[in-house]
């Protein structure tokens, strides 16, 4: 529906006559409604001063009532004709005061409906008065000045429509018992007539839509079965409505049983065959529903036909290879129903994921024929099934076919836009003698077929996807065709034999590209490199141009390429991507943690195709060669500090290519190796040895130091280096301790400070942990014994009670904890302690636990 909004929104639910419906509930918020005002096609204000003056189409305010020996009256005549077959949900005539005399006073006003204005309105002869359409006080006790006064007149237009009127003349003043009193004067603005209105939607063309049929009458209406559909066109003055259909429908001998649905497919479920069903629609915006529609009927019937049909194909006939017709050859199918007349047409699907289609038979019980053109060769196959009257369907029956494989295989060389390419074209068919070819539907070219082979020439007029039909022909016989698209571009053509992905051009190496337009009146090329900025090269006589580049970056390039003609006229671009490897081999090294004397991995490569070895010398060395292109080799440094390894590839020829030099950095701190008890980890309580190897030229001592993982530091300390650059100490580590960070450096003699050296060592728990079950004096009472850390080392537990004598229980690996049994001989207070032993022998601290005999 279309909306405008010129005035006061407000609007109501409708009801419907077939004209003009006018609702009277007023200010309901509408969902889409045409808000607009009526035209005011005449007025006229009255003075008894001028009793025989008349004043058509004054302007600007009007009096009503008496005021400076003027008494005056208005009249205003609207044109209803924008209102006529809307429904109507809001008609306001309003107006508001602008000036009163005393607004102490009370002022009744009148609305009155009278004949309409005429250029000869005057107070002596005004409009007849016809009816009183309301009244109201105004004055004291509302707002003054400034009350508004506005009237529904939905009954008065109703009533105006009911008569014919197509205008309404409405009359504003004061009640003639205070009209002459001066208290009761007042001016008002001029008057208006607002309104809200919809155009309801209508239905036509009711009919049967599925099976096939009209509306029908009581006495003659057609059948309809399980799938039936009915069908109803709505239609709304209001353009940007979309109305909805709502159907309805009941048994004509139970009307009770009317039921309503959105759908088309109504609901037969429940009614017998034989049923006479009425059924009727309407139609609905979001503001009004539309009248019902004509009443249709059908008759009920929803038992299937049990004929299957016989299928049959002079042009395809058999399922049998090698098959008959061919791709793009057209095939008539028939589908008879063998002379039963419950049949009258067919439902058939090709089972390539088309829908299924519906074609009638020649007559009840008849045949009916379908054109068929196959799109390939190979097995086709159709599911039929036979219709009645009434919709129902039968059981299908599947026929397949075989399509043999005669249609011609094109091969396209394109080469632009108004340029000559070419077509290659060969089929397997032996006796075709022709082919021919159009684009987009255009005329047809033969070209002769020689050994199941042909070829021609063709030329496309503008760039985009093109539709190229080709066909084989026997003679005069079209024998198979094939349909092929084709993208036509006039981008340029770019070769090198230098750059493409298929080769492996090295920086540095200088090599050319072939621009070969696909356009007419090439005259130059733009083109550019990574998006780098646009060159020019001028085009040979013929169109083409060359161009010489050096890659001076080993890495991927992509070059684009537009055509220029002698007009300006820029083509469509080419890109061409490809990668240009290095001369110099890829050199790798991990030196973190690395320490002098410890060997770095050395990874070597080279891209170059040529590459059988790789050469390289390290910190000054002599040269040593490993075979492959791909090597991996260790190198010792000495010292610390920078050491370069330099790498050559070896070439096929013998020849070495450009070096690469890495420098691998050593720091100049100490080699740190920590060992506890059982391995690499420390043990909390238990001293670790730590060993200290200088990596400072001169390092004449060792400075380290040990912090906790919650950073606590133990004192730092200083030890001598020995003359094997060495020294070995031990930290004693905390009990509460879970890991520590050792940092150590090394200093010469003249004071000069190593790079620092830091290593994390995880600090292992070796308490344990132990589960106390009491039991009743005389009983035995349950210890579990168990540990979360280093249970690969432990080997026993030790335990005692109180005083008692200390007794083992070995370590039960495969349990969650290890327990053993005691009988307690007096009741009180006990301490059972329990550590445990390792397989160096030591002893874990002492775990105790006091429990309680009752």
């Amino acid at each position: 529906m279309h909306r405008t909004v010129r005035t006061f929104l407000a609007a109501a639910a409708a009801a419907l006559s077939a004209t003009t419906v006018i609702v009277g509930l007023a200010f309901a918020p509408a969902q889409a409604m045409n808000y607009d005002s009526v035209p005011l096609s005449a007025r006229s204000y009255t003075d008894k001063a001028q009793a025989s003056a008349p004043n058509p189409d004054p302007s600007g305010d009007f009096l009503i009532g008496t005021r400076d020996g003027h008494t005056g009256r208005a009249y205003f005549t609207f044109d209803l004709t924008p209102l006529k077959g809307q429904v109507l949900h809001r008609v306001t005539f309003y107006t508001t005061e602008r000036s009163v005399n005393d607004c102490s006073s009370a002022a009744p006003i009148e609305v009155w409906r009278t004949k309409p204005v005429t250029a000869t309105t005057t107070w002596q002869h005004p409009p007849k008065d016809l009816e009183l359409l309301d009244q109201r006080s105004y004055g004291s006790g509302v707002i003054c000045p400034g009350a508004y006064l506005g009237v529904e007149l939905v009954p008065a237009v109703q009533a105006a429509f009911a008569r014919g009127d197509k205008t309404l003349t409405l009359a504003v003043r004061i009640a003639a018992s205070a009209e002459n009193d001066p208290k009761a004067g007042r001016t008002m603005t001029r008057a208006r007539m607002s309104y809200a209105a919809n155009h309801a939607p209508k239905v036509s063309g009711l009919k049967l839509k599925f099976p096939e049929g009209g509306c029908g009458t009581l006495d003659k209406h057609p059948a309809a079965g399980t799938f039936m559909q009915v069908q109803a066109t709505a239609t709304d003055a209001d353009p940007a409505d979309h109305p909805r259909i709502t159907y309805a429908y009941w048994p004509v001998d139970r009307p009770g049983e009317r039921k309503e649905s959105s759908s088309p497919s109504l609901g037969l479920a429940g009614l017998a065959d034989g049923t006479v069903v009425a059924w009727t629609a309407r139609a609905a915006d979001n503001d009004d529903a539309g009248p019902w529609g004509r009443t249709c009927y059908f008759t009920v019937d929803t038992t299937a036909p049990t004929t299957t049909p016989v299928v049959s194909s002079k042009k395809y006939p058999s399922a049998d290879f090698p098959g008959t017709g061919g791709p793009g050859v057209p095939g008539t199918f028939v589908f008879d129903a063998g002379g039963d007349t419950e049949v009258t047409g067919f439902v058939w699907n090709r089972l390539d994921g088309g829908l299924g289609e519906r074609v009638k038979a020649n007559h009840p019980g008849g045949r009916a024929k379908v054109t068929i053109t196959p799109p390939y060769a190979g097995r086709g196959r159709l599911e039929v099934a036979a219709l009645d009257a009434a919709g129902n369907r039968g059981v299908f029956v599947r026929y397949e076919y075989q399509v043999r494989n005669t249609a011609p295989y094109a091969v396209f060389e394109m080469n632009g836009v108004g340029l000559t390419s070419h077509i290659k074209l060969q089929t397997a068919a032996t006796e075709v003698t022709s082919f021919g070819y159009a684009v987009d539907g255009g005329p047809e070219t033969r070209v002769p077929a020689t050994g199941g082979r042909g070829e021609g020439d063709l030329v496309f007029d503008s760039v985009g996807t093109k539709t190229v039909v080709s066909r084989a022909y026997a003679g005069t016989k079209m024998i198979g065709a094939q349909n092929d698209s084709v993208t036509v571009t006039d981008a340029p053509k770019v070769t090198s034999a230098d750059f493409d992905w298929t080769k492996t051009p090295v920086v540095g190496v200088p090599g050319t590209f072939t621009f070969t337009p696909r356009t007419t009146n090439v005259v130059g090329y733009l083109y550019s490199v990574n998006d780098g900025d646009e060159q020019r090269v001028d085009a040979r006589p013929d169109g083409t141009a060359e161009l010489a580049w050096t890659p001076e970056t080993p890495r991927g390039y992509t070059i684009t390429v537009s055509s220029v003609d002698a007009s300006g006229n820029r083509s469509q671009p080419s890109r061409e991507s490809f990668s240009v490897v290095d001369n110099r081999p890829g050199v790798e090294a991990y030196t973190f943690g690395a320490r002098v004397g410890d060997p770095v991995a050395v990874s070597a490569w080279s891209d170059l195709p040529n590459a059988v070895a790789m050469v390289y010398s390290f910190d000054g060395g002599p040269q040593r060669e490993v075979a492959g292109s791909f090597a991996t080799f260790e190198v010792v440094p000495a010292h610390a500090g920078d050491s370069p390894v330099t790498v050559w590839a070896k070439l096929a020829d013998g020849s070495l290519s450009p070096s690469t030099t890495y420098v691998l950095h050593i720091e100049s701190g100490p080699r740190l190796t920590a060992h506890g008890p059982f391995g690499e980890e420390a043990v909390a309580g238990r001293p670790l040895t730590l060993t200290l190897g200088a990596g400072q030229e001169g390092a004449a001592t060792f400075r380290y130091q040990a912090t906790s993982s919650d950073g606590v530091d133990l004192p730092e300390l200083t030890v001598p280096v020995d003359a094997d650059g060495k020294a070995t100490v031990t930290v004693d580590v905390p009990d509460a301790w879970t890991g520590l960070t050792i940092t150590a450096v090394s200093l010469s003699a003249d004071g000069v400070v190593s790079d620092s050296t830091s290593r994390w060592v995880l600090v292992r728990d070796p308490r344990v942990d132990v589960n106390v079950t009491p039991a009743p004096l005389g009983e035995p009472s349950q210890f579990g014994f168990s540990a979360w850390d280093l249970t690969e080392v432990t080997t026993k537990f030790l335990w005692r009670v109180d005083d008692g004598p200390v007794q083992e229980a070995p370590y039960d690996w495969s349990s969650w904890e290890t327990v053993v049994s005691y009988t307690a001989d007096r009741a009180g207070e006990h301490t059972l302690s329990v550590r445990r032993e390792f397989t160096d022998g030591s002893l874990s601290p002492v775990t105790a636990v006091p429990f309680t005999i009752g």
